[in-house]
């Protein structure tokens, strides 16, 4: 399975330090260029640690980064990393993207593809034997803890499915 990434779910998996389960999900993890400087220089200006990890994923080739100029949703009003994350599935023919945000999520529906966020691969991770219903359960409260919004009935939701 191919994905094209958005920040988000880098920035959180690294936070929570499940960013490997990408590696364990997906065989190709693509990021445009703008999601590379969102995530990695900006977050290294500011010394996150996350910032440091993902790098290190690029460096060793697990995560590719790759130039995009965006043809197709020039005049889409959502910022920069969602339309080149868009923009780079679009032209690599790959269906699933990593977005948490709701207008990139409803966006990348419009063009055929399937939008996943971090939630999604945690409980992926959950049911492909990856993590454990108690390490799912905890790396849910770290997002929570490191800042990252779960609308309540999501949350709910996943908790009920785990019982």
């Amino acid at each position: 399975m191919r994905v094209v990434s958005n920040s988000t779910p880098l920035i959180f998996l690294a936070k929570i330090g499940k960013l490997n389960l990408l590696e364990k999900i997906f065989e190709v993890i693509l990021i445009p260029n703008t999601v590379f400087t969102e995530v990695v220089g900006k977050g290294k200006e500011k010394g996150y640690y996350d910032a440091f990890l993902v790098e290190e994923f690029i460096r060793k080739g697990i995560i590719i980064k790759k130039e995009v100029h965006v043809e197709k949703l020039k005049n889409i009003p959502i910022g920069k990393g969602e339309l080149e994350t868009i923009e780079l599935a679009i032209r690599e023919e790959i269906t699933d993207v990593l977005i948490d945000e709701a207008k990139g999520r409803r966006i990348a529906r419009f063009y055929e593809l399937q939008p996943k966020g971090t939630l999604w691969v945690l409980t992926k991770a959950f049911e492909d034997d990856l993590i454990l219903k108690e390490g799912l359960k905890i790396s849910i409260q770290e997002l929570i803890k490191n800042g990252y919004r779960i609308k309540e009935d999501i949350l709910i939701e996943i908790f009920r499915d785990l019982k």
